[in-house]
């Protein structure tokens, strides 16, 4: 019988622990836990089930998916999201179970880093078996990978970091490394984000450890040519993916700028030491802790005089080099390609463990007692560093005591480990027990500190799939969406495979969120979330139906957000006990119109902006809403006053405070109140920013987000009264808000302008990701005007001539024609993609001929 692997024993200890830490703490779907982490509940899964899609081969929505939000281009989250070679596990589940694929693919990728880093460390001289494998499931399980583990699509560059790590270093060597160009290809194809962050530490790597290794300048050059032929290769081979996604961020991604907020180094250099010991899974500082072992020993490698003094001062300024994020916000922005990460900062931090990692190892390997004073030195470092924890990082942080005392009996224990090996009374094997000890032990406090306020996936998809299944197929054939939703995410067009408006995407189109922010939407960079719709962006989106649902948000993952009150008395497609799916009224996909750019749209006039857009698609005059109603406002604890369109609060008490708004309006309309945003909140753990603790219209609870100054939908009942009440908070002394009025709705001036559009329709033969056909009458004047977005890759033809596609509105397709009949077609293809193809294949051939070239001149 053939022996286990080595290799297969940190890979199941890695698996275990990630699994049984899961069970016990309620978070391993296979058990019946409930993922929650990074955004895995606010887009991953959706995304997976859009990949699901593709690969059982809706191929037309590849490169262009009207899913997407009101459509976009699909090569950004390929290129970012769902290009990794593990992501085919999802045709193993049916979809409804896309979240257990999803977790597997996690645990793969944890299990494949165990093993890969495992590999590496073996390749160190003299390094102890067991010790190779502690690191091995500590590095796959590092604090990073315990945090971020929910976002799966940056855990390749774990995974295959020490692969390319080994071959570079046969490379530096002078010694061609296929294994350094296959998973570097790899490694860009299935993120570009970490891949570039991987590529900057393989620069840096060269350097440093060409330096350690330098003889002569004949040899560094050899090895430089390699090192530049080899990742040049692999960069080809990879342009299948990066060329596409490339043309991608030019249109998107690069032209858009996050707000930045600075580095603060003093603060973060003195709370970074919590992160380096136990329970060190503080997210606002560099996720680096493999267990408090792999710290003393990086410690070590510092003062240990069995390393040579040249090599200890160039890993100290390596590992600089690394932790330079916190030393300046240029330097923090250039890890980050440029753009600021949102709610997940020093997202490089991964090739951090992976120095730590390795220094640690190298020390372990080498430590010994040459001098008495060795021990002392050790041990008086480890003593500044836990006494600058307790006495800086834990009060800066607010640690709580338990964590504290956890965190020292690790330490102490960890310490006492560490000096008896290093005099050689106990084998490396026990180190390897302590270090696995401790991971699990920090993996399980990781977990259980995770929020299980989340809503089932499972239950939410086949209820919400059973609710569109009861519609009628006339109410999906333009585009849905609805004021609810799970765990924050918008995209459920991608979960459910329908055409919507909201979506939430890193690679989302600028362009279009800014306009729906425009037209009153919570809509801002990377998401647009359509709960605050009105029936005019009903038209101009060209909505066929909205949901609404009764069900309060529960704090546990389901959030029923905005109103849409103003609907009551349209037409109703579906309902039940729960929810009601009306029909809305709206502009046709494609439609003989006017092109306009320059509307002059202005912040905090959403009313006036939609307005603005259907007079001018259209060519019309109407007056849609009608003058301001302002409230009679009472207060039970507050003053109020008005200054320009503000409304001053101030408290006369400090206690809880009601201010009631009370309209009087036409029987039986509908209308809208203009809400602050600064009043709202996102979700539960967002509760307390609010300024509220409750919000109600005519009795009625609600909520929606803190992004623009939205419509909230009104039905003025048969008594003519509405009444708007704020219930707030007892710690706001002071506020100033925008003066919610109340604007009623014109139906017929409505009617009229959707009658006009719908008139001038385009016949739509086919509509699906990649193809829009029709026929269409155009007049003198006119233009073909378009609801989707315009991204790169699209191309028109009239009658079977070729067409030059402009734009309405800055971001929607339209075709300039003269008058007559015509057969549009417009098709889609995504930009690069043939040339990446080409590019790749290239990459190949060349690394074929380097393995053949390299191989020769070896024998």
């Amino acid at each position: 019988m053939k022996k286990i692997p080595k290799f297969v024993i940190p890979v199941t200890i890695s698996a275990i622990i990630f699994l049984l830490a899961g069970l016990l703490t309620g978070t391993n779907p296979y058990f019946g836990g409930t993922l929650n982490s990074g955004d895995i509940l606010d887009q991953y899964l959706s995304f997976f089930q859009y990949l699901h899609h593709i690969l059982l081969g809706n191929l037309s929505d590849f490169s262009y998916s009207f899913a997407n939000g009101l459509g976009g281009s699909m090569a950004g989250n390929w290129g970012y999201y769902l290009l990794s070679p593990l992501n085919f596990v999802v045709l193993l589940f049916p979809a409804a179970k896309v979240n257990l694929a999803i977790y597997t693919i996690i645990l793969l990728k944890i299990m494949i880093a165990s093993g890969s880093f495992y590999f590496f460390a073996k390749s160190i001289k003299k390094v102890p078996e067991s010790w190779a494998m502690g690191l091995g499931v500590a590095y796959s399980l590092s604090a990073y990978v315990l945090s971020y583990f929910g976002n799966l699509m940056w855990l390749d560059a774990i995974a295959f970091l020490p692969f390319i790590v080994y071959g570079l270093l046969k490379i530096i060597k002078g010694n061609f490394s296929i294994l350094y160009v296959i998973f570097l290809a790899i490694t860009i194809v299935a993120n570009y984000y970490t891949a570039y962050m991987v590529c900057v530490f393989l620069g840096a790597f060269f350097i440093y450890q060409a330096f350690l290794e330098f003889t002569n300048w004949k040899a560094f050059w050899k090895s430089a040519r390699l090192f530049i032929i080899s990742s040049f290769t692999a960069g080809l081979i990879s342009c299948i993916a990066s060329v596409p996604t490339f043309f991608n961020l030019l249109e998107n991604k690069l032209n858009y700028h996050l707000l930045v907020t600075p580095i603060q180094t003093k603060l973060l250099l003195s709370v970074l030491p919590a992160n380096f010991l136990f329970a060190g899974n503080r997210l606002l500082i560099p996720l680096v802790y493999i267990g408090t072992l792999a710290t003393l020993f990086l410690i070590a490698f510092f003062f240990n005089s069995s390393i040579a003094l040249k090599q200890r001062i160039a890993s100290a300024v390596f590992l600089l080099f690394l932790f330079s994020g916190l030393f300046s916000t240029k330097i923090y922005l250039l890890w980050h390609g440029g753009q600021p990460p949102q709610f997940y900062p020093f997202r490089y931090a991964f090739i951090i463990v992976f120095t730590i990692a390795y220094l640690a190892t190298i020390s372990a390997t080498t430590i010994q007692i040459s001098k008495k004073r060795d021990s002392y030195i050790y041990n008086a470092c480890f003593a500044v560093l836990i006494l600058i924890y307790l006495l800086v990082s834990r009060k800066l942080l607010v640690i709580e005591t338990n964590t504290v005392i956890a965190t020292i009996v690790v330490f102490i224990l960890a310490v006492i480990l560490f000096n008896l090996y290093l005099h050689k009374l106990i084998k490396p094997k026990w180190l390897a027990l302590f270090i696995i000890l401790d991971i699990f032990a920090n993996t399980y406090y990781s977990y259980s500190k995770i929020s299980k306020n989340v809503t089932p996936y499972n239950p939410y998809t086949e209820q919400t799939a059973a609710l569109l299944s009861k519609l009628p197929s006339s109410a999906k054939n333009q585009r849905l969406d609805k004021s609810f939703l799970i765990n924050n995410d918008r995209s459920d067009s991608y979960l459910l495979n329908y055409h919507g408006v909201s979506v939430f995407t890193s690679n989302n189109s600028i362009q279009i969120s800014a306009l729906g922010g425009l037209l009153g939407l919570p809509s801002r960079g990377y998401y647009t979330f359509y709960s605050t719709g009105t029936q005019l962006t009903d038209a101009f989106y060209g909505l066929k139906t909205f949901i609404k649902t009764n069900r309060p948000s529960d704090f546990k993952g389901f959030y029923n957000y905005g109103l849409r009150n103003d609907l009551i008395g349209s037409k109703i497609w579906y309902q039940d006990k729960e929810n009601t799916a009306y029909q809305t009224q709206g502009f046709p996909l494609a439609f003989a119109g006017y092109r306009v750019n320059n509307l002059n749209l202005k912040e905090n006039e959403p009313l006036s902006n939609q307005a603005k857009i259907l007079n001018a698609l259209t060519k019309n005059h109407y007056t849609y809403f009608s003058k301001a109603i302002s409230a009679q406002e009472t207060s039970d604890n507050m003053t109020l006053s008005h200054e320009k369109k503000q409304l001053i609060l101030k408290q006369i008490k400090p206690q809880k405070s009601v201010v009631t708004f009370s309209y009087k309006a036409k029987p039986n309309t509908s209308g809208y109140i203009l809400m602050d945003p600064s009043l709202m909140s996102w979700a539960d753990y967002n509760d307390k920013l609010s300024a509220v603790d409750k919000i109600t219209l005519n009795g009625q609870a609600f909520r929606t987000t803190p992004v623009s100054l939205q419509p909230i939908g009104v039905h003025v009942p048969a008594n003519g009264k509405v009444v708007l009440k704020l219930y707030f908070r007892e710690n706001i002394t002071q506020k100033s808000i925008i003066d919610p009025k109340l604007y009623l709705l014109n139906q017929k001036a409505l009617a009229q302008v959707i009658k006009i559009a719908k008139a001038r329709r385009m016949r739509i033969n086919i509509w699906r990701g990649n193809l829009v056909s029709g026929n269409v009458k155009i007049k003198d004047g006119q233009a073909l005007i378009t609801t989707f977005p315009y991204t790169k890759g699209w191309s028109a033809t009239a009658n079977g001539k070729p067409v030059k596609i402009k734009k309405v509105l800055n971001s929607f397709i339209a075709l300039d024609l003269p008058a007559g009949n015509y057969k549009i077609v417009l098709r889609n293809e995504m930009p690069g993609f043939k040339l990446g193809i080409a590019i790749s294949l290239i990459g190949i051939i060349l690394l074929a001929i380097e393995v053949y070239f390299f191989k020769k001149r070896k024998s």
